[in-house]
């Protein structure tokens, strides 16, 4: 079917704010780091992994979609770089990763709405944050236009509650934000471990709104200048309020699920912390309306290719969206949304790093294999050892990830093996499945694209 001509496509500020709401807006999510590691290791962990593991990955995909600005991209970069096998285990790798993180936005909504509704528990708190998951399908329904106007309307009202906290926090600083260093009845490796999913939930992300390039004024240009500016911005975003609140309180134990919204009374007294509880309410649907806008076209992309059922490559005739695979998501984040924030952000780390190791890997392929042209376009200004030890801190965290959950505390989780294999093979076994069931010629683009 054709798209009728007038879908509007996202502008280079509409993708800025996008690509920062999509990753951070806002230190919302990360409270719970506090007491799992002790403020002095998460502060630490909160300033490092921009460093050795956004930063990577920001590069890496702002080389890629200024290279290969296509729709669908880390998807299309690994299928270049591997074939059809290896691209559609990336793609399905992200796409996981997608359900885990956007549930976590959902839950993170209700349990922010507490603030003003405390009884709010069991199945109200699930219906509430299933109706958030409707909501923000019906906004990608209309477009990404909509979407992109909504993240800078949210992501400044998302500003106000933080910058108040922030200010008024450091004035009252009576406590050491890093002691103690690290949580003192853990041993350090757990303790680092325990913090480690959150931050790697917070810092992830960066590769999401590249399979949307089609829809994206000059992409080539407009997605290189949105990552660069979305590093620092989601560091300071979550390093300067949490500074400032355990500067001012001294309560880092007490941390837990949204507990900024009572770090923010604390400090500013109940305004604030009812203008922070707003915040929440606000950051968690914009993240969650861009992020299913990403989520929503990979599945698109993958029908065209003929890895996924066709059903899900027919757009809606005005507006241009994938209306089966908003319907599928919507569907899939309802059933998650009965899952703690915690369980959703462990998934969540874990899948994240394996897809980003393929990212990496179609990063160095395309380079080899460009090396003899001029292609246009930003480049990382380093040759391939610097690129190896640009993404080695990636490979050990990855490594250290999956060496924890398999042994917590030294001792063997087989629930977790059986969840990591799953993990592993899913891949495989869906590209086989919709390999064999699928018809019709392949609508794949050429490596050139």
């Amino acid at each position: 079917m054709k798209v009728a001509d007038g879908p509007r496509k996202a502008t280079a500020l509409q993708l800025v704010f996008m690509t920062y709401c999509v990753i951070c807006s806002g230190a919302y999510g990360l409270e719970e780091m506090v007491s799992a590691s002790g403020p002095g290791l998460s502060m630490l962990v909160l300033f490092v992994l921009p460093v050795i593991y956004a930063a990577p990955i920001s590069l890496t995909c702002a080389e890629l979609s200024a290279r290969h600005p296509v729709e669908g991209g880390y998807y299309r970069w690994v299928q270049m770089a591997f074939g059809d096998m290896v691209g559609y285990c990336a793609g399905w790798l992200v796409w996981l990763t997608m359900f885990a993180t956007n549930a976590a936005f959902a839950v993170l909504f209700a349990n922010y709405l507490k603030y003003f509704v405390p009884e709010l528990s069991g199945g109200a708190h699930f219906a509430i944050a299933a109706s958030l998951v409707w909501v923000a399908v019906f906004f990608n329904y209309r477009g990404i236009s909509l979407v992109g106007t909504a993240s800078v309307v949210f992501t400044l009202l998302v500003f106000v509650p933080f910058l108040l906290m922030t200010v008024m926090g450091l004035w009252q600083w009576h406590y050491s934000p890093f002691v103690p260093f690290a949580h003192p009845d853990k041993p350090f490796a757990l303790a680092l471990f325990d913090g480690f999913l959150v931050a790697m939930w917070l810092y992830g992300g960066f590769e999401k709104l590249t399979a949307n390039a089609a829809e994206v004024e000059d992409p080539a240009r407009s997605f290189p200048r949105a990552l660069a500016m979305a590093v620092p911005l989601c560091a300071l975003s979550y390093i300067l309020p949490t500074l400032a609140a355990l500067a001012a309180n001294g309560d880092w134990s007490e941390w837990g699920p949204s507990y900024f919204m009572t770090a923010a009374a604390k400090i500013g007294g109940p305004a604030l912390g009812a203008t922070m509880a707003a915040g929440g309410l606000v950051s968690n649907a914009g993240i969650l309306m861009v992020t299913i806008l990403s989520q929503s076209r990979l599945p698109m992309v993958l029908a065209q290719d003929g890895l996924f059922p066709r059903a899900f490559e027919r757009r809606h005739p005005r507006f241009g969206t994938p209306v089966s695979s908003l319907l599928l998501s919507g569907v899939i984040l309802t059933a998650l949304c009965g899952r703690s924030f915690s369980e959703l952000a462990g998934v969540y780390s874990l899948v994240q790093s394996l897809s980003y190791l393929l990212i990496y890997a179609a990063l160095f392929r395309l380079r080899r294999r460009e090396a003899a042209s001029q292609a246009p376009g930003f480049r990382i200004p380093v040759g391939a050892t610097g690129l190896t030890l640009m993404v080695l801190p990636s490979v050990l965290i990855v490594a250290l990830v999956i060496r924890q959950g398999l042994f917590p505390g030294g001792v063997f989780n087989p629930s977790q093996a059986l969840l990591d294999l799953a993990i592993f093979t899913s891949g495989p076994i869906t590209y086989w499945i919709f390999r064999t069931w699928s018809s019709g010629p392949s609508a794949r683009p050429s490596p050139a694209a």
